[in-house]
């Protein structure tokens, strides 16, 4: 049959032949691994790095300010290349033989450069949303008595998240798909994964069209996700200011 005006047969049977649907599925489970790790880890480290680059200590400020700036600057698949081979380098030797030998440190060093790269990111985001929430919501918080890290905790950050839930959710929903570059390191996710069956079976469209639809269906579904959390946060916050007035 032709495609985009080039003859090509499909033959849909190479993605559920073996070894190359195990490496799929593999690939699959390793994609959704490194997204999940990578989202919880940057979102922890973004919103650490946020809180202290609106600190008024300097101490903390400057060193957040300058691993924002450096990170931002420097593309992510650098980072992965980082943690992959230069990395384990620098650790001393007995332990730089364990992560050569370990046989899943490529996806170890596909979290590590992924979660620096997005954290930065998020940082940039959560700070926004920290420096939006009303002075009279920290005011009102500081008459009540709560510490510095009470007011973060139970006022500000709080707060701050709903304002900041879509541009949010886009960062980690590119962070989903920015597991694909874990490739260039031998991850085996499932980019790597289509290319592995590509190189050995010459067929790649087919593989490649069902990859494609995967990243698109998880990226759609995140979205989604996204908007109805949005819509429950917004509809919780109604309710709460009717019942307190």
């Amino acid at each position: 049959m032709k495609f985009l005006n080039l003859r090509y047969d499909f033959d849909w049977g190479i993605p559920f032949r073996e070894p190359y649907v195990g490496w799929l599925i593999t690939g699959v489970e390793l994609t959704f691994l490194i997204a999940a790790v990578t989202t919880v880890l940057s979102l922890l480290a973004g919103t650490i790095l946020a809180v202290l680059r609106t600190t008024r200590f300097k101490f903390l400020n400057i060193p957040a300010r300058i691993y924002v700036e450096i990170v931002r600057n420097i593309p992510g698949l650098f980072w992965l290349l980082f943690f992959y081979f230069i990395f384990p380098q620098m650790l001393p030797f007995g332990l730089t033989d364990v992560l050569n030998r370990y046989t899943y440190y490529s996806v170890v060093a596909g979290i590590l450069g992924l979660t620096v790269d997005n954290s930065a990111y998020v940082s940039d985001i959560v700070r926004t949303g920290l420096l939006s929430v009303p002075r009279g919501r920290i005011e009102a918080a500081v008459s009540t008595g709560l510490n510095r890290f009470q007011q973060i905790r139970y006022i500000i950050l709080p707060d701050a998240f709903r304002a900041i839930l879509p541009p949010l959710g886009t960062r980690m929903i590119h962070n989903f798909k920015n597991s694909s570059l874990c490739m260039a390191i031998a991850a085996p996710e499932l980019t790597w994964a289509t290319q592995q069956v590509e190189s050995i079976t010459f067929r790649g469209l087919e593989v490649t069209l069902l990859a494609t639809a995967f990243y698109i269906g998880i990226s759609l579904f995140l979205a989604i996700l996204m908007i109805r959390l949005e819509r429950f946060l917004k509809i919780d916050v109604t309710s709460i200011t009717q019942m307190r007035t």
